[in-house]
């Protein structure tokens, strides 16, 4: 087979779950989803790392030595110049930490690694919602808030490789503290956990009944789903929850397209999935009130097409690309 056929791995590694495909062309042969377990360590990381990988293999009847590289999406900041990741905020010990050269050294094919949100928008540009963009931004809505950029075509990744942190974009001087270390970012406004913590609120006061009939006042139970469950009910004030929530986001989206001039933004991660319309409608509409009008109104929105398997789709072409180039 040519090379460019050979089968590769994508990794989606997350604090909780990391998802492992096996690509060949465009073609996900196999998906196997396994636990992540930061607290155990980088050694225990490794082999389950490991272990997803040789499951996958076999579920789609590769050999390891058919398999030409192993491409990875993963939270946090990372260096291209060193080839590391310099943090990662949910699994401590990625730390300047040389994730690639692992890869390489445990499966002995080519190894590439990059911050997840990037592999994102990397999928969608090859096989979804991207796809025939050159000027691309994309806002990922889950736990947090991540982002990406892609300009004249090419991933955007900045001096260094942080580029694109578009979850911590500056809201409100009088907000929430938020995981960077900063206040009144996006993503403490408008993340998930934020989301979480307000419905919570409102759930407890009987705004949401249909929420608290379901998930009560939990955080842990206020998951993207249970949220989506509520609005279909019926929970009219959790609805505009959502929306407030959403408008926030397209108030960051308005400062991406007054600097940057995209002709498209994509709207995903896992709060998109669940609340859909809600979210990309909302957002939308914030952008148009907030941005430029000469600049915006050339500017497409759509929702992210590749759901789960968008980080790993954008890594197994990610490293392939990188060695094939």
């Amino acid at each position: 087979m040519a090379k460019k056929d050979k089968p590769v791995v994508g990794l989606d590694l997350g604090a909780t779950k990391m998802l492992v495909g096996v690509l060949k062309g465009r073609r996900v042969l196999s998906m196997v989803k396994a636990k992540t377990d930061p607290a155990g360590g980088e050694r225990r990381f490794l082999s389950t790392i490991s272990g997803a990988v040789r499951q996958a293999l076999a579920e789609a009847g590769v050999k390891p030595g058919q398999l030409a590289g192993v491409g990875a999406g993963c939270p946090g900041i990372m260096d291209c110049r060193k080839d590391r990741i310099v943090s990662s905020a949910n699994i401590p010990f990625l730390k300047d930490y040389p994730l690639a050269r692992k890869l390489k050294k445990l499966f002995s094919v080519p190894a590439a690694v990059e911050n997840d949100a990037n592999m994102g928008l990397y999928g969608e540009q090859h096989f979804g919602a991207a796809a025939g963009y050159a000027h691309v931004a994309g806002f990922f809505l889950g736990t947090g808030i991540g982002g990406a950029l892609i300009l004249d075509g090419r991933l955007y990744r900045g001096s260094s490789g942080a580029a694109g942190e578009l979850g911590h974009i500056f809201i409100d001087p009088l907000g929430p503290a938020c995981g960077c270390g900063s206040r009144g970012c996006l993503e403490a406004l408008a993340g998930r956990l934020a989301l979480a913590a307000e419905a919570a609120v409102l759930a407890s006061r009987g705004g949401a009944p249909k929420l608290m009939a379901a998930a009560g006042a939990d955080l842990r139970k206020l998951k993207s789903g249970a949220l989506a469950r509520a609005l279909k009910a019926g929970d009219e004030a959790l609805r505009e929850l959502v929306r407030r929530k959403a408008e926030l986001v397209g108030i960051a989206m308005a400062n991406v397209v007054n600097t940057l001039n995209p002709e498209l933004i994509v709207l995903g991660g896992g709060m998109v999935e669940a609340l859909g319309d809600v979210v990309v409608r909302a957002a939308e509409e914030s952008m148009r009130r907030h941005a430029m009008p000469d600049i915006v109104r050339r500017v497409k929105v759509a929702p992210a097409r590749l759901g789960d398997r968008a980080v790993l789709m954008g890594a197994a072409q990610w490293v392939r690309d990188q060695r094939y180039a």
